[in-house]
């Protein structure tokens, strides 16, 4: 041994294992402690992260606890999650998609519930009235069901009517004038039914005969025709005549003396022309021969000249005579013995004159 037990041993070179190391490779790792880089360790940086184990604080993780939360990685389930599984959803951070949310996005929004103010709500509170899903019972009716009939307003053809238009006029009650009248007021009376006593009249019973005007015959009579002539109280020009001043004399029958004679008696005979058999007559036939005065040469002579001398009996002096005393002896034809002898037989010989051969000759040539 040339260097005579050079590591002072007490071993000579030719049975030192180490011949430059006293101690023999104290850490037993095979490798003499003159050429050994982590003297004393057994492992001789186990971690090859250059550090020895004496100085290594975790000699058997590479990184030295990378994440920095005081666990060596070979007794940290999440080596490089400082938080260590923060969510408790067995992932760790670095494959965990929401470190801090244990649903990890339950609603599938791609927001994670540590910073969704909506965590099970994929709409995310999508009618922005600060209710989410589940909680919101409507969750896209900002009204949440604001007429309260179980119905959601982005469902309700009526979102803000209860009855969701209950007349079925196509108008919801917030915008129907009225709301229970399927024809809105249809007579314009600003009456809606079912307060509208007349739903289709705007006079509602103008004459108040318990019949509406829209049915009524006549909606401004409250006798509805009283004389039943087929014309309306209203305009009828003769009330209570059925005829309606069935003469055309501008006088009704309740006034009219002759309703049925225009002329109203013309003649005045106090008989109406319609039953006057002597019209413009007003002595009526005064003769009463059947012939009326128009037509009555005669008409105060009821046999109508019935001598035909020409002159009527109510001043023919000489009454069935039809000569009318031809001898102008003042005596009539029945009391003249001599019709034709003015003298009526002046010669007293039983021969009239107008026959006696010999006048004034009382024995008529008596030889």
């Amino acid at each position: 041994d040339s260097e005579n037990d050079v590591d002072g041993d007490g071993l000579c070179t030719a049975d030192d294992i180490c011949v430059e190391d006293a101690l023999n490779d104290g850490d037993s790792d095979d490798i003499c402690d003159s050429v050994d880089s982590c003297l004393n360790d057994a492992d001789n940086d186990q971690d090859s992260d250059n550090m020895c184990t004496a100085d290594d604080s975790c000699p058997i993780d590479y990184f030295n606890d990378g994440d920095s939360d005081d666990l060596c990685a070979n007794e940290d389930e999440c080596p490089v999650d400082g938080e260590n599984d923060w969510d408790s959803d067995n992932t760790c951070s670095d494959d965990d998609v929401c470190p801090h949310d244990a649903a990890n996005d339950f609603d599938s929004d791609e927001i994670c519930g540590d910073i969704d103010s909506c965590p099970e709500d994929p709409e995310n509170d999508a009618d922005s009235d600060s209710t989410c899903h589940p909680t919101d019972v409507c969750p896209l009716d900002y009204g949440n069901d604001a007429d309260s009939d179980e119905i959601c307003g982005n469902v309700d053809s009526c979102p803000l009517d209860a009855g969701n238009d209950i007349d079925s006029d196509g108008l919801c009650a917030n915008n129907d004038a009225c709301n229970v009248d399927p024809e809105n007021d249809i007579d314009s009376d600003g009456i809606c039914a079912p307060l509208d006593p007349c739903t289709h009249d705007y006079d509602n019973d103008f004459d108040e005969d318990g019949i509406c005007g829209d049915v009524d015959s006549c909606p401004f009579d409250a006798a509805n025709d009283g004389d039943s002539d087929f014309v309306c109280d209203d305009v009828d020009s003769c009330l209570a005549d059925p005829a309606n001043d069935e003469d055309s004399d501008n006088v009704c029958t309740a006034d009219d003396v002759c309703p049925n004679d225009p002329l109203n008696d013309a003649d005045s005979d106090d008989v109406c022309d319609s039953v006057d058999s002597c019209l413009d007559d007003a002595e009526n036939d005064q003769d009463s021969d059947f012939t009326c005065t128009t037509n009555d040469e005669c008409p105060t002579d009821a046999l109508n000249d019935a001598d035909s001398d020409s002159i009527c009996d109510g001043i023919d002096s000489c009454l069935d005579d039809g000569e009318n005393d031809a001898d102008g002896d003042g005596l009539c034809t029945a009391d003249d013995v001599c019709p034709y002898d003015a003298l009526n037989d002046d010669d007293s010989d039983i021969i009239c004159d107008s026959v006696d051969s010999c006048l004034n000759d009382s024995e008529n040539d008596v030889d």
